[in-house]
C-alpha cells in the first residue's frame, strides 16, 4: 500500500514537473504584455486632443464669418468711395479712406488668426493620427501574448531575477533529467555496466 502510494506520489510530481516546465516555456516564447498605462495615456490624449480641435474649428468657423463680414464692409466702403467727387466730398473721402485702412488692418488680423487656427488644427489631427496608431500597436501587441500564461512568466522573471536565468535553467534540465533518469532506469544501468565492466 505504501509503495502504490508513492509511486502515485512520484507520477504526479513527475507531471508537475513537466508541466511547469511546458508552462514556462510556453511563458518565454510567448510575447511579454505590455503595460496598460501607455493605451490609457493615449486614449486620454485622443480626447484631449478631439476636444481642442472641436473648439479649434468653431473658431475657423467664426473666424471666416468675420472675414467675409470685413471684406462685405470693405466693398460696400470702397463702392461708396467711387461714387464721391474728389474736389467736393474730399473729408468724406479721407474719413471712408481711413475706415478702409483700418478694416484692411483688422483684416490682414483675423487672415492671419485663421492661419493659426488651420495649422493648429493640421498639428491637432496629425496627433490624434498618431496617437490612434500607437493605440493600433499596443493593442497588437497585447493581443499576441497569452493573458493566462502572463502570471506564470512574472513569476518565473521574479525567480530569475533572484536565482539568474541560468540557474532556473540548470534548476529544470536536472528536473527533467532525473524524469529521464527515473523511466530509462535499466537503460541506464545496462549502458553503464558495459562501459565500467
Amino acid at each position: 500500500m505504501l509503495n502504490s502510494f508513492k509511486d502515485s506520489l512520484i507520477k504526479v510530481t513527475d507531471l508537475a514537473i513537466l508541466f511547469a516546465s511546458i508552462f514556462t516555456f510556453l511563458a518565454f516564447i510567448t510575447p511579454k504584455e505590455g503595460p496598460i498605462e501607455p493605451l490609457i495615456e493615449s486614449r486620454e490624449a485622443i480626447t484631449l486632443n478631439q476636444s481642442e480641435l472641436r473648439n479649434a474649428i468653431e473658431a475657423v468657423s467664426e473666424s471666416r464669418t468675420n472675414i467675409e463680414s470685413i471684406n462685405n464692409s470693405i466693398n460696400q466702403l470702397n463702392s461708396r468711395l467711387a461714387g464721391l467727387d474728389t474736389e467736393l466730398d474730399s473729408a468724406v473721402i479721407q474719413d471712408l479712406q481711413r475706415q478702409i485702412a483700418s478694416a484692411a488692418i483688422i483684416l490682414q488680423r483675423e487672415q492671419s488668426e485663421n492661419n493659426n487656427l488651420q495649422e493648429s488644427i493640421s498639428a491637432l489631427e496629425a496627433s490624434i493620427d498618431s496617437e490612434l496608431e500607437n493605440i493600433s500597436n499596443l493593442e497588437n501587441q497585447t493581443t499576441k501574448s497569452i493573458s493566462w500564461i502572463q502570471p506564470v512568466r512574472k513569476n518565473v522573471e521574479a525567480l530569475a531575477n533572484a536565482a539568474g536565468m541560468d540557474g532556473i535553467l540548470a534548476g529544470f534540465a536536472a528536473l527533467i533529467f532525473c524524469l529521464v533518469c527515473k523511466r530509462r532506469q535499466d537503460w541506464f544501468r545496462r549502458i553503464f555496466s558495459t562501459f565500467y565492466k
